[in-house]
């Protein structure tokens, strides 16, 4: 008989995850990660007369790294193993849902957050859920979480789930987690037992509201190969064990790049901020050297002078002995060595590109020709392959989450079907479709990247106009067909009358085959000069 567990084998477990974040120092990597992002990066620096310049490279980096991850869109396609015309029906009605869930959700816009997290923490992670309170039938929700909130039970395994459990971290206000206890049918004596604690260290979170916050934990684990879950804190169970029907642990998981023997990864940016350090502290002394140097030293002889001079203009200056000789000089300021500014310079340009941002990247170069044109494309996209990767794994495993809450929770739902007729023409009808029955195990869920660069649109346009041009495509339709729609201004409607003109030319060739032939006498001959 398995043992029953209790909020305080919970609450050791979560102690257990906290110790090896801490022996990794997590908390202090993240917290500084952030602020270096953000600008903040002169804390702790006891320097009351000295200037704090910023030159932030890690925001820039960071977000140039992220547009590129981003930049080609996302198009999930599923497809069945069966490949019958009733799987083919069901793989239809399924990617349906999941186009309106990444709507819904907005899940293209929080997996920005997630590469960002991702690249500054060394995660990125989202959770996914039912919510029966919304909506007419109940909605899919989708959160992101920080790394740090996320315990896996085995912190050598990468892979979620074959985690035997895995912890998700909450930091509440005491009467919202005392609120939803009080929901969940919580005895009013175990909810007095629901306290504040001060155990946590998370990056974000205001030490001055620390004494109101309850940490409260969502584990969930698997028995029988289906997945439970509970909601507890240090003493008491805010939901006890629940039973679901979810066959997968609905968190979809993102490291930016891998650590060996570790479930987290490692940041972009975690390794150069020392460069940063020093960019900052070089420029700071070069701006006092500036201040303090730019302008000419006086000095003059005190025998002479021996009130001492006054910056006051047009006043008078008594001095002992003869004024035409020397009394004072002015001496010209010293100038800074160029090698430091250079070094700055070269320390920026470095981490930039170790951090594998170039100035192909950023555009400070021109690219004469076409083939410069595709170099320097490949040239920046090379860099950040396997953070690619790693996002598009990251959409695979989200959507295997959503068809996994599909078949869980959706049960019978009506849906609109469409179906294409023989003419072509396609009708759109209301039907009754059984989620619950959906083969989890039996469809191929691919993940689809379309090119959506710059680049690579430019490049398909002047390969379009040249095909054209040189007479290689000399259908219109097809032309337009395969240039992108932002270049074109209506293209579909364009594309509409080019199809209803050709469709009236074939007709009236069918009509009057001499239009098609060209067979002398079958066509009027015009009248000749003279004669009506």
């Amino acid at each position: 008989m398995k043992k029953m567990i209790t909020p305080k084998d919970i609450w050791n477990e979560y102690i257990e995850g906290e110790n090896y974040h801490r022996q990794i120092d997590l908390h202090e990597t993240v917290r500084r990660n952030e602020k270096f992002y953000n600008g903040d990066q002169w804390e702790g620096v006891n320097a009351p007369d000295l200037e704090k310049p910023v030159i932030n490279v890690f925001k820039r980096a960071v977000t140039y790294l992220g547009s590129q991850i981003i930049s080609n869109d996302v198009g999930i396609g599923v497809e069945s193993f069966d490949g019958g015309d009733e799987a083919s029906a069901e793989c239809k009605i399924i990617a349906k849902q999941l186009e309106r869930v990444i709507e819904h959700t907005k899940a293209k816009s929080k997996n920005r957050d997630i590469i960002k997290d991702a690249a500054i923490s060394g995660d990125g992670a989202a959770y996914a859920w039912f919510d029966p309170e919304k909506g007419k039938y109940g909605e899919i929700e989708l959160e992101t979480i920080d790394n740090e909130k996320v315990l896996f039970r085995n912190p050598f395994e990468k892979d979620i789930q074959k985690q035997k459990s895995i912890i998700i971290v909450k930091r509440m206000m005491l009467d919202e987690a005392r609120e939803l206890a009080e929901k969940s049918g919580v005895p009013k004596e175990d909810i007095e037992q629901i306290q504040p604690d001060e155990f946590a260290d998370y990056a974000g979170e205001n030490r001055d509201i620390g004494k109101s916050l309850v940490t409260v934990l969502l584990r969930f684990w698997k028995e029988d190969g289906v997945v439970w879950f509970s909601e507890s804190c240090r003493e008491v169970f805010i939901r006890k064990p629940v039973r679901t029907k979810a066959r997968i642990y609905h968190v979809a998981w993102m490291p930016w790049d891998r650590v060996k023997d570790s479930y987290h990864g490692a940041a972009a940016i975690t390794h150069y901020i020392q460069n940063q350090i020093y960019i900052n502290k070089m420029w700071a002394l070069a701006m006092v050297f500036s201040s303090k140097m730019a302008w000419p030293q006086r000095f003059y002889d005190a025998t002479k002078i021996r009130g001492g001079l006054s910056n006051r203009v047009g006043q008078a200056i008594g001095v002992a002995g003869d004024p035409k000789t020397a009394v004072w000089f002015d001496a010209p300021a010293g100038n800074m060595s160029a090698q430091v500014l250079e070094l700055v310079d070269r320390t920026i340009k470095y981490t930039r590109e170790s951090l594998g941002v170039t100035d192909a990247a950023l555009g400070d170069i021109r690219p004469e020709n076409t083939s410069a044109i595709i170099a320097a494309a490949e040239q920046t996209a090379a860099p950040l392959v396997f953070q690619r990767l790693a996002n598009h794994q990251f959409w695979e495993d989200l959507v295997r989450i959503f068809i996994d809450i599909f078949r869980e929770m959706y049960g019978v739902r009506e849906i609109i079907e469409e179906k294409e007729l023989e003419n072509g023409e396609v009708i759109k009808r209301k039907r009754k479709y059984d989620f619950s029955k959906i083969d989890y195990d039996g469809f191929d869920i691919k993940v689809n990247i379309g090119t959506a660069t710059y680049w690579s649109q430019l490049m398909q346009v002047q390969t379009m106009d040249s095909f054209f041009k040189n007479g290689i495509i000399d259908d219109a339709v097809l032309y337009l067909e395969h240039i992108p729609d932002e270049y074109v201004q209506g293209k579909e409607e364009i594309i509409r009358r080019l199809k209803e003109k050709k469709e009236e030319k074939e007709n009236m060739s069918t009509a009057n085959p001499a239009l098609s032939t060209g067979m002398p006498g079958l066509v009027p001959a015009p009248a000749a000069a003279g004669i009506v």
